[in-house]
């Protein structure tokens, strides 16, 4: 069989690509562009020996290119749809660099090495496309306008460091010379980072790279400034990475401005790796102090000396990045012309669809990923009491949940071996900051381990592993995953519990600290390697063991097998370090800061080989927490595109930032991090909310049935009827407020639907409403066709109307039901008539309801700024489906359950922006703004 991926086909696709772009349709790129498919072979034929085409090409190959390349189109639409990318820009700053193509440019030598290293193509793609897009707002002069100024936003553990390398090498390609990674505070990181960009971008090409350590005026000669080659015509680049510390970003400083002739020549591009830490100006921002970091920072990009002075000289362009996943700091602290806020533009890098981020792992209830990945586990609170007495050295004994995530952890690592995973395994366990803790806990797991009868030991492990590998399975993965870039035959599924017991009992023969050999290098054994991660422990102990994390030297020979590690620590691990092959975590440790919280996410990330795999004990309150981030991260990047569609300009923009209504235990920064951080009013544009949450009583829910049907007999005739569902339109607001949601039963617990909420909600309308921004209301009863069923048939004034089934989330309180999710997506457009639609339309409908963008929709069909009220009957008999995944049962209801789902266009944001932050822009940056116009 033909492998349609190799290169030699990528001529053939980018023919296909072209004639895309022009604009024909799939048909017709089957036949070639022919009249008819007996043209086909005389085409390839001509492209074979005109065009040098693969020789193998042929009318079957040729097909399975074109639907390869649909089915790509498609996939990149639902990833586009559920993963909008967002970029915010001036385009007056658009550039008109293009994608290098050289086969010896800097930019194709990554990419290739990228590939080779693993990365999908389609990953690659768009880091391809974000980098460009990136580089595109980049200026290589700026001695007029000053620097240029950015934010790129990542997701945590998604692989920033990729997308800076590849800007680099990309702006290398165009000219740019010197490039400044400021990376972090520590220097084991910094020495990680250094090492590695030098290995992705030093190939043999059109450039020759020179890494620069530790720069100051008595750098050695060959890395002093006057000994570098910075003309336009030289084909030498340069990179440095900086820590984050006031003695090297001073040394940085003198070291660029010492020789004003280099200095002059200097194109540079300063990444701020990690952008929210360390970078922020914590002191009071009304006075004319500043923290030293950030001090330093500002005068490296505006180009003052490091004592804020006037610089003789200037570089030819400076260009300022800054990288995080956790942005709130960045957007809500200062907005003043000399400081760091991103005035030119901002971009939401869109992850690989390999990534496991919050959205996949812990859900977004009220969307249509609601349910997250089944592998978070509950730590109750008796077990938390138990880890306290522990921490305090009352206790020495490790919780039930610990066990089982240790155990866990033996079976992992034990398949992942069985597979021949050649790579570091490893289990986390973050319970407390303090060094102290981290003694206690390490000792009380070495303990267990050592002491537990190996019989019991084993026994336990095998229960866990037969019940977790129910519990998430490769076809409930898919379920909930179902655009996961690898395909199930790519997935490892799991082994026999016999495959893997004898390498367990191989793990438990040994369980050390590192131990270093006579020549002080690494000696990794085949047991586990139980490490404690804090600056306690820098040293070697009295065995001759190194206590902190060293995974091997992944540029040398790895140990076989694959070598095993618990690491227990605290701070040290919440940020910049990847934990290799992580698949169980145990985390306690809690903080009152989003942003810090979103960083210790080490189970977010890439998990390619080990899907299954990766399970993560946290308490309740920590999941709660989680969830809100998860849709906080949501929300903030659809609010991006938002505005991106309104071209609003960077520096009038305020990006808006949820906030927790009335809530104490979440804050989105520190205070000092937030200080230009304003309350803004609710705002309900381009929301969509809906009943997920239901008493399961059977009073509430019949009274929530009569006033429903009552209602929609108040209506009169509907409009039209499509399919299953009845359209009534045009609407008032004031008579669905009045006959339906402020009589309904609301739970107690809806976000959107609870009284104060509601009657906000409809103030607005009304207020909206009053100024046009809103039309009057389409109300659609939607369900399923018609069934011979009796019982899943809900008779209405004007016919009937099929119900719906809805499983439940799994839970420990009975009497209160958690669909997840309520809304079909195909009801969305219900009240859309498809001859309003253009050809075009028509036919990506006719292709796929679940790709196209509903917004566009339905403002081609007239109906961009009408609301739509959306109601469903949920037959109190609903089950499960066959196969899903265990977290999903029956739904057990005493009565029919009434859903309501409100959609409000302008947007593509869900859930109500209630209490949302923004920043109180500068108003010098406007009126310097205005001066340049």
């Amino acid at each position: 069989m033909i492998n349609i991926n190799l290169p030699v086909y990528d001529r053939c696709r980018k023919w296909i690509g072209e004639a895309r772009e022009l604009g024909h349709e799939w048909e017709a790129i089957r036949c070639a562009l022919r009249p008819n498919e007996a043209g086909i072979n005389e085409f390839l034929k001509q492209q074979t020996s005109t065009n040098f085409w693969p020789n193998t090409l042929n009318k079957e190959v040729w097909y399975e290119l074109v639907d390869s390349e649909i089915e790509a189109e498609i996939k990149s639409l639902s990833v586009e749809i559920k993963d909008r990318k967002a970029v915010l820009v001036d385009d007056r700053l658009d550039t008109d660099v293009s994608l290098p193509t050289g086969e010896r440019s800097s930019w194709q030598l990554y990419r290739c090495h990228l590939i080779d290293s693993g990365f999908k193509k389609e990953s690659v793609d768009e880091i391809e496309q974000a980098t460009l897009g990136v580089l595109k707002r980049l200026n290589i002069n700026t001695m007029e306008t000053g620097p240029i100024k950015g934010l790129v936003i990542g997701h945590v553990q998604s692989g920033k460091t990729a997308n800076m390398a590849a800007l680099m090498a990309m702006a290398a390609d165009w000219g740019w010379n010197l490039f400044v990674v400021l990376s972090g505070t520590i220097e084991n990181l910094r020495k990680q980072t250094q090492s590695r960009l030098f290995r992705d971008l030093n190939r043999d090409g059109n450039l020759n790279w020179l890494g620069l350590e530790h720069l100051s005026k008595r750098s050695p000669l060959g890395q002093k400034a006057q000994n570098l080659r910075l003309e336009d015509s030289s084909n030498m680049r340069y990179f440095t990475v900086c820590l984050k510390n006031s003695g090297r970003l001073k040394n940085l400083i003198e070291w660029m401005q010492y020789d004003p002739h280099k200095h002059k020549q200097m194109k540079v591009i300063v990444i701020d790796d990690e952008a929210d830490q360390a970078s922020v100006n914590t002191a009071d921002i009304n006075t004319s102090e500043r923290k030293q970091i950030n001090k330093l920072i500002v005068n490296l990009v505006e180009g003052n000396t490091f004592k804020g002075d006037s610089c003789n000289t200037k570089v030819k362009s400076m260009n300022y990045i800054s990288y995080t996943a956790t942005p709130y700091a960045n957007f809500l602290n200062e907005s003043a012309p000399e400081s760091l806020y991103p005035s030119n533009f901002i971009r939401s890098l869109q992850p690989s669809n390999e990534y496991f981020g919050p959205r996949q792992i812990f859900g977004i209830e009220g969307t249509d990923d609601c349910d997250g990945l089944n592998i978070v586990h509950d730590i109750s609170e008796e077990e938390y009491e138990e880890l306290q007495c522990l921490h305090n050295g009352d206790s020495d004994t490790i919780p039930k949940s610990m066990q089982d995530s240790i155990c866990w952890f033996l079976c992992s690592a034990s398949a992942m071996r069985v597979w021949g995973h050649s790579k570091p395994i490893s289990m986390l366990v973050h319970t407390s900051q303090k060094q102290q803790h981290h003694k206690q806990v390490s000792d009380a797991i070495r303990s267990w381990i050592s002491t537990i009868d190996r019989n019991i030991l084993i026994s336990k492990c095998k229960s866990i592993w037969m019940t977790e590998r129910d519990i998430l399975t490769i076809d409930s993965f898919r379920e909930t995953y179902p655009e996961y870039g690898r395909t199930n035959e790519e997935l490892n599924d799991y082994p026999e519990f016999t495959e893997i017991v004898s390498h367990i009992e191989v793990l438990l023969e040994e369980i050390t600290h590192i131990p270093l050999g006579e020549d002080s290098e690494f000696q990794y054994h085949a047991g586990i390697h139980l490490c404690v991660d804090n600056c306690a422990n820098n040293g070697i102990t009295e065995e001759g063991m190194f206590v902190r994390l060293a995974y091997p030297d992944p540029e040398k020979v790895q140990p076989k097998p694959a070598p095993v590690f618990i690491i227990v620590g605290g701070s040290t691990l919440s940020r910049g370090l990847t934990i290799e092959g992580l698949v169980s975590t145990y985390f306690l440790r809690s903080t009152c800061q989003a942003d810090s919280l979103m960083q210790m996410g080490r189970w977010f990330g890439y998990r390619r080989g080990y899907e299954l795999l990766p399970r993560i004990w946290m308490t309740q309150d920590t999941i709660d927490k989680f969830k809100f981030l998860a849709a906080l991260e949501m929300e903030l990047r659809q609010d991006l595109v938002r505005y991106m569609i309104a071209a609003v300009d960077p520096k009038e923009y305020g990006p808006r930032v949820k906030n927790t209504p009335k809530a104490s235990w979440l804050r989105i920064t520190a205070k000092n991090r937030m200080q230009s951080a304003k309350e803004i009013e609710m705002d309900f544009t381009g929301t969509s909310s809906e009943t997920f949450l239901f008493d399961n009583d059977a009073q509430k829910l019949k009274k929530n049935i009569d006033i429903t049907e009552t209602f929609i007999d108040s209506l009169g005739r509907y409009k039209f009827k499509k399919n299953s569902s009845f359209i009534w339109e045009g609407v008032e607001f004031s008579k669905i407020y009045d006959k339906l949601l402020q009589p309904f039963e609301f739970n107690q617990n809806s976000r959107t639907f609870k009284k104060p909420a509601l009657e906000m909600f409809a103030d607005w309308v009304k207020n909206v409403s009053i100024h046009e921004k809103l039309q009057a209301w389409n109300i659609i009863v939607a369900g399923l066709g018609n069934s011979e069923n009796e019982e899943w048939q809900w008779k209405i004034a004007n016919g009937s109307v099929g119900k719906v089934n809805r499983s439940r989330k799994m839970g420990v309180d009975d009497s209160v039901i958690n669909i997840g999710v309520l809304r079909d997506p195909k009801d969305l457009l219900a009240d859309v008539q498809i001859d309003m639609l253009s050809k075009e339309t028509r036919e990506k409908l006719a292709i796929s309801k679940s790709t196209i963008d509903i917004e566009q929709i339905r403002s081609e069909a007239g109906l961009g700024r009408t609301p739509q009220l959306i109601i469903y009957r949920i037959s109190k008999d609903s089950t499960a489906r066959e196969n899903n995944s265990s977290n999903r049962v029956n739904l057990n209801a005493v009565e029919d359950i009434i859903g309501l789902c409100i959609v409000i266009p302008g947007g593509k944001s869900r859930g109500v922006k209630s209490q949302a932050l923004t920043i109180k822009l500068n108003r010098k940056v406007n009126e310097v703004w205005r001066e340049e116009e």
